[in-house]
């Protein structure tokens, strides 16, 4: 088969490829799941990361602002403090250094906090951890710009404040930088006019090296703005962002999403405290998380390319190296009659037919030998059955040629004659299959068998092995018996065996078929379904007991009415007939005597009116071959000859008998069963014989066309009423309106459908 570039797609090898393909696409689609997959992950996990950051973030600011607030509780309440603030004359320098060593080891404690201020409004100064000044000459030192002027400084520390953080300018490295700071009026209980106020800006510096631990701080901005949504610190040193830029982040809760920030899209991550009410806000540029991920995607998309040229190569190269075999195949059957059929097959489809054809022609060839071997077997034994074997070929070679397994030269012969149940099959050679094949494997485990048909009767030749030669007989009959019941339940056949004695040679085959056909004679006197033998009949060739006395005796009680003694007489003879020891010559001889009697008692005048043609009861009786046949034979007869005789002795009885019938007919015409048989058996006479005296007496037609006219005359009247063909002819009694038109016809000359036309 020749595949050209158009018919490759039909081929096997295309199937291969696109098969191996479609196996290589799942790994690739496996990868790109996992990438989608892995971008998720990665995405989710950089979530967390920053969320994260984030929480620790707030957690150390919470907690340094817990510490702060609780040291400004602390200062309100400390004694030199109070005092700071009650006094209105001018401390000496020693409580003032106090104060500031106070102030210094509370600062040495807790490095959140940058400065810690002292306001004392009596005083109108402000003591730091560093100096104790004026509040203006503090104010040009500490806070001095162009946009935090003195009367806001002034305006801030006398104000009340509850406890704020706020941003003011502090300088930090020879710089200022707004800081926030925590503010508070002193003392705590005063609202109205506070005497002080408390400062403590926060260390800025010391929150910038906190983040800088944390990964991607350095490549983004961090945020945290208080309750008020002012921003209190940034990692950032400089921005250009308003405040008013990040309005978005006081709309959205705490998570995490992506938006864009100073025009670069971010993934924005917010947390809030539930301590202090602040927010921390992270931002990144998408990019820097996305780094890792573009490294996976490009090994993803590297390793996916690699696939395909990898596995592109492997394809080729393993559907090259399987399909050497199929094409050498299909070279070996291309050259097979089917070369150039079926142009559409595919190399599989091809091979196979090829292979099936093949196959087919040896199972025929095998077919064929087998039934030529079947056909010399049987020739062979059906010489061998009759004598004209070949008695110059040794015995073992002929078995070798006609494939006969024969272990010693002991045989006997059997004869089946096989007949049928209700229901069961009626073919001859269907029957003679069955049972050759049931009795040949019951057999075969014991003996060796083999059937053939002799002029319409199965025969079967038995080689007994020299082991067996004693048993053989109780051998073939428990199998017999078994294959027996089996095939009358299942096949519903019956047949009856009969067997020769154990012979010896070829020349004995033909004596044990003899034997056998001999054996066969009896069945008429032992009956059906059994096994006769050769061996066990004893014919006696006795005396003919069935007399001319007997014969007038049987005469007699038929002439007077003694049916019954007549019957019983009849079942003494036939019983006498099939005695073990009778001869079946002398059996048929007295049962046709038997035969011949009862119809010799028929009157000459009523033989004229019998159907001999039809009944034959001497042919009939001739054919029979078993008891049950002759017994049944026999009664039909008798029963005839007193049907006969019971209407003769109702002759003087039959007057009128005509006027009953015609008026039966007429109330029973509508009958479908009504017939002369159905008459006779109503008046208690045979059919021919109440025919016959229905004509007599009232000199009409015969009964037959008595019941026919009767019915169209009907008919007629029905028809000129309106009623239809089917319906008239089911009311008369016809069986169908075929029937109807041709009776019609026949008496009136026209069809029905006429009649009521021209009527």
């Amino acid at each position: 088969m020749n595949w050209g570039r158009g018919n490759f797609t039909r081929s096997v090898a295309f199937r291969w490829i696109v098969s191996y393909a479609v196996i290589l696409c799942i790994p690739v689609i496996l990868s790109v799941i996992i990438y989608g997959q892995t971008r998720g992950i990665v995405k989710y996990e950089i979530e967390r990361a920053s969320s994260a950051m984030l929480q620790q973030v707030r957690y150390i600011v919470d907690g340094e602002l817990l510490q702060t607030e609780s040291l400004a509780a602390q200062l309100a309440i400390h004694p030199d403090v109070r005092r700071l603030l009650t006094v209105p004359s001018e401390e000496s320098a020693y409580n003032i250094y106090g104060m500031k060593q106070e102030l210094n080891k509370l600062l040495s404690t807790n490095d959140f906090i940058k400065e810690i201020y002292l306001y004392s409004k009596p005083l109108q100064s402000v003591l730091s951890n560093e100096t104790y000044l004026k509040e203006r000459i503090f104010y040009e030192i500490k806070h001095q710009t162009q946009a935090f002027t003195y009367e806001d400084w002034l305006k801030l520390i006398n104000r009340f404040q509850s406890g704020e953080y706020v941003l003011l300018p502090v300088e930090n490295q020879g710089r200022i930088e707004n800081t926030p700071a925590y503010i508070r009026s002193l003392p705590m209980k005063s609202a109205a006019d506070p005497e002080g106020t408390l400062i403590m800006p926060l260390n800025v510096e010391k929150m910038r090296t906190m983040l800088e631990t944390i990964d991607w701080v350095e490549q983004g901005q961090v945020f945290i703005m208080d309750s008020n949504d002012q921003i209190l610190f940034q990692n950032a040193k400089e921005t250009t962002n308003e405040t008013s830029s990040y309005q978005e982040w006081n709309n959205r809760g705490t998570g995490t999403f992506t938006g864009t920030f100073q025009g670069v899209e971010s993934m924005i991550t917010i947390e809030s405290s539930d301590t202090t009410g602040w927010r921390y806000i992270s931002v990144f540029p998408t990019d820097v998380f996305w780094e890792r991920a573009g490294a996976i995607r490009t090994m993803n998309l590297f390793g996916l390319l690699l696939c395909f040229a990898i596995g592109g190569a492997v394809i080729y190269y393993f559907a090259r190296k399987n399909y050497d075999p199929v094409k050498q195949l299909v070279s070996v059957f291309s050259r097979s009659p089917l070369q150039g059929k079926g142009t559409d097959l595919d190399e599989y489809t091809f091979i196979r037919r090829s292979v099936l054809e093949t196959i087919r022609e040896r199972d025929d060839m095998n077919n064929k030998h087998v039934q030529q071997l079947r056909v010399l077997q049987d020739y062979y034994l059906g010489r061998l059955l009759k004598g004209q074997a070949d008695r110059n070929v040794p015995l073992t070679e002929l078995a070798k040629t006609h494939n006969l397994t024969w272990t010693s030269d002991r045989f006997a012969v059997l004869l089946f004659y096989i007949d049928s149940d209700e229901g069961g099959t009626k073919d001859l050679a269907l029957s003679q299959f069955i049972v050759s094949n049931i009795v040949a494997d019951s057999i075969v485990d014991r003996l060796t068998i083999h059937f053939t048909d002799m002029d319409g009767m199965l025969a079967a030749v038995v080689n007994v092995d020299p082991d067996r030669a004693e048993h053989w007989k109780d051998d073939i009959e428990d199998k017999l018996a078994q294959a027996y019941d089996f095939i009358t339940a299942r096949y519903k056949l019956r047949f009856t065996t009969v067997g020769s004695e154990l012979q010896t040679g070829l020349d004995g085959i033909h004596q044990a078929f003899l034997q056998a056909l001999e054996a066969q004679e009896y069945r008429m006197v032992l009956g059906e379904g059994m096994l006769i033998w050769y061996g066990d009949i004893k014919p006696n060739e006795g005396s003919y007991f069935f007399t001319v006395n007997d014969q007038m005796i049987l005469i007699n009680f038929l002439k007077a009415d003694e049916f019954e003694k007549a019957k019983d007489m009849i079942d003494n003879v036939i019983q006498q007939a099939f005695q073990r020891d009778m001869s079946h010559e002398i059996a048929k001889c007295v049962l046709l005597d038997v035969a011949t009697t009862l119809i010799k008692t028929i009157p000459d005048q009523e033989q004229a009116g019998i159907a001999w043609d039809e009944w034959r009861p001497l042919k009939r009786l001739l054919s029979c071959s078993t008891k049950l046949e002759f017994q049944q034979e026999l009664l039909d007869i008798f029963d005839r000859v007193c049907g006969v005789l019971r209407s003769k002795q109702n002759v003087q009885t039959s007057a009128g008998i005509g006027e009953k019938v015609m008026a039966f007919v007429q109330e029973n015409y509508s009958d479908k069963d009504l017939s002369v048989s159905l008459i006779g058996d109503r008046f208690r006479l045979t059919p021919q014989y109440v025919s016959r005296l229905f004509r007599e007496q009232t000199g009409q037609v015969g009964l037959h066309d008595y019941i026919s006219q009767t019915r169209i005359e009907a008919a007629k009247v029905l028809l000129l009423e309106g009623a239809g063909i089917e319906e008239t002819a089911a009311r008369v009694g016809f069986a169908s309106s075929h029937a109807f038109i041709r009776v019609f016809k026949k008496y009136e000359g026209i069809t029905p459908g006429k009649f009521k036309t021209i009527q």
